[in-house]
């Protein structure tokens, strides 16, 4: 594999003087979609410039809506338009493309320099069995969010929201209020699993959860798992979301968020661009904005300092040339995501980039991500496909009424026993 180029002002002028050169080499990037503005046009400019002093190579960008780029991928990664590289939220789902063959092994070409300039933990994450596959990108972490007018009109103080029973509690009073508690996009089932995930981490601890996708203590068919969706259910069954919240997509729901649609909504660090992008008036502001970690659970065996979220990145598919490779090193390197870190993109993995986070919200998620004693990926990823799918349908199931607590869990240890 030739050596990276960098992007010096001598290269970048060479490119030019070339511009009509032509490009050997095409390397297909696939994303999921990047509504935030200030996300999409990172990636357009670090690829530009790539581009621009990588005459022999054209790197191309596609983007794909989460649930159609979940749908879509497995039968990609099986044809001949299949991506060089793809974006990956690591676990359960990404170790089975590991497994299966989809993916190249990069460790050979992932010398010591480029470990120093990446994230340890977030090159452990996009590898499988001693092999890594990829590069990490960024750390999410998901918490309650909260308006600061809206819970003031609801008579609310979200900060003092401790335990599950005081959260339940504001949801009350603002209903009482005439105050949309919840904003909540149940069309995209992953917007319920959030609620479900986050009462089991509460209910369990990250350990717990662990022993049930082992298949100890009854999987995930044992008292744990009743008692996750009967907390659940107290939720739901105070009618705290918006008005045909199971016809609204994420998009549409971080949306309306944005437009003051309600006092809380439970989502990653990411939203706090999406909301902007998707709002009709621009968005909430940081002095708007709030947000607080998961409450625990009376009696439950997961502190408040256990998170939920990802470590996701982009892996590189088996047929992809070395090219692929280098550009993966340069797209996810200190580079751009110092440019990330400072524009309030998103919080970056690469140690050098990481303390130049400066917007104010982005820093409070830092910190809960800091103070974490143990993270938990997303169900919908850490278990694989099926099992993954299954909490997201039982979420959605529990949320209309149309299973139990029991009957989710029986569906849940049955997903296991047969993937």
């Amino acid at each position: 594999m030739k050596p990276l180029v960098r992007l010096s002002g001598v290269t970048l002028l060479a490119a030019v003087m070339a511009g009509t050169a032509y490009a050997d080499t095409t390397v297909k990037v696939l994303s999921i979609n990047r509504d935030t503005p200030a996300w999409k046009q990172l990636y357009t400019d670090t690829i530009a410039a790539y581009n621009a002093a990588n005459p022999d190579v054209t790197v191309e960008i596609e983007y794909m809506e989460d649930e159609a780029f979940k749908q879509k991928l497995p039968t990609l990664l099986q044809s001949d338009a299949a991506p060089d590289i793809f974006f990956s939220w690591s676990g359960g789902v990404f170790y089975e493309q590991a497994r299966q063959g989809f993916l190249r092994p990069i460790t050979a070409l992932v010398g010591d320099d480029w470990r120093a300039e990446a994230s340890a933990g977030g090159l452990a994450a996009l590898s499988y069995e001693g092999e890594n596959y990829g590069a990490p990108e960024a750390s999410q972490n998901v918490a309650l969010w909260y308006n600061k007018e809206m819970a003031a009109k609801a008579g609310v103080d979200p900060t003092e929201i401790e335990t599950w029973d005081d959260f339940l509690d504001q949801v009350k009073t603002a209903k009482a209020a005439g105050v949309t508690p919840i904003i909540v996009g149940g069309q995209d089932k992953w917007t319920l699993h959030f609620y479900y995930s986050m009462l089991a981490l509460r209910v369990m601890g990250g350990e717990g959860i662990f022993a049930s996708s082992r298949g100890e203590n009854g999987g995930f068919d044992n008292e744990d798992w009743v008692r996750v969706g009967e907390e659940y259910l107290r939720l739901i069954e105070l009618e705290p979301f918006q008005e045909g919240y199971l016809g609204v997509k994420y998009d549409q729901a971080t949306g309306l968020w944005g437009d003051g649609g309600g006092v809380f909504h439970l989502m990653g660090d990411w939203d706090l661009g999406a909301q902007r992008a998707a709002s009709s008036g621009g968005g909430l502001s940081n002095d708007q904005l709030g947000i607080i970690p998961f409450p625990t659970v009376e009696g439950g065996r997961g502190a408040a300092t256990e998170t939920f979220g990802g470590a996701s990145g982009f892996v590189v598919t088996k047929n992809a040339p070395d090219e692929a490779v280098e550009f993966l090193r340069y797209f996810l390197g200190p580079e751009p995501q110092a440019m990330a870190a400072k524009a309030g993109v998103y919080i970056p993995t690469a140690p050098a980039a990481a303390p130049l986070v400066d917007d104010s919200i982005l820093k409070q998620f830092a910190a809960i991500g800091g103070g974490s004693t143990f993270h938990q990926l997303f169900l919908d990823q850490a278990l694989g496909a099926d099992l993954g799918g299954a909490v997201n349908d039982v979420s959605a199931q529990l949320a209309t009424g149309d299973i139990t607590p029991k009957e989710a869990a029986e569906i849940l240890e049955e997903t296991r026993q047969f993937q």
